[in-house]
């Protein structure tokens, strides 16, 4: 396996990442678009505004306080892209929605238990636990997430005959700490269709996926 795919508990690209071992993570990924000049500016200067007060923390808390940082900023662009209707929307054909589905559920309990999943039109929310390889070495969020998104990526390009970049490169994830937390990220991801005004009750939506048997 490459280096890049190997499991770390922290590092950071564009967004900084931390999986403990046996941790259940809340992921979010979203199509390969550009975001609107205005939520740019919001996003860049509450980053400015966070990166002054970080260089007053000290290290050991650091990591802790950009993990709390990055959740600020993913619920103010999530809550855009939940109604941004002037990028791709690609996820809203049928037969990618279902592929994307598929391939989630294809690799529960080889790379991971899925427990609960929904394809939105232009990004997807899960939560997943990754689970050990059979050297007995946790399988990471970023081999995870690159087998997922390269297969739908050249699949999903097939079915609308075009080429190039299909999903953004780097996804949003989030460490699940206790019972409170699960549930309310059970309840945030499930109704996002509902949040967004597409309908009235999840159930109503085409596709999701709840793991009945999954546990914290």
């Amino acid at each position: 396996m490459s280096e890049l795919l190997e499991h770390k508990i922290y590092y950071k690209r564009n967004l900084p990442h931390y999986q403990p071992e046996d941790a259940i993570l809340f992921v979010t990924y979203r199509l390969a678009f550009s975001l609107p000049s205005d939520l740019l500016e919001i996003l860049i200067s509450k980053r400015k505004e966070f990166d002054r007060k970080l260089i007053k923390v000290n290290p050991v808390e650091r990591k802790k306080e950009e993990m709390i940082i990055n959740k600020i900023l993913f619920q103010i662009e999530d809550e855009y892209i939940d109604r941004y209707s002037s990028g791709p929307l690609w996820l809203k054909n049928d037969r990618i929605a279902k592929l994307v589905t598929e391939s989630l559920l294809f690799n529960h309990n080889k790379l991971y238990e899925l427990h609960y999943c929904i394809v939105m039109p232009n990004h997807v929310h899960l939560v997943l636990k990754p689970i050990k390889d059979e050297f007995g070495k946790q399988i990471s969020i970023a081999k995870i997430m690159k087998e997922h998104k390269s297969f739908t990526a050249v699949e999903s390009n097939k079915i609308l005959h075009r080429s190039g970049q299909f999903w953004l490169h780097e996804n949003y994830d989030h460490v699940i700490r206790n019972d409170e937390e699960y549930y309310q990220t059970k309840y945030y991801v499930l109704n996002n269709p509902v949040k967004a005004g597409f309908i009235s009750n999840y159930k109503k939506w085409k596709y999701y996926y709840i793991n009945k048997e999954a546990v914290l």
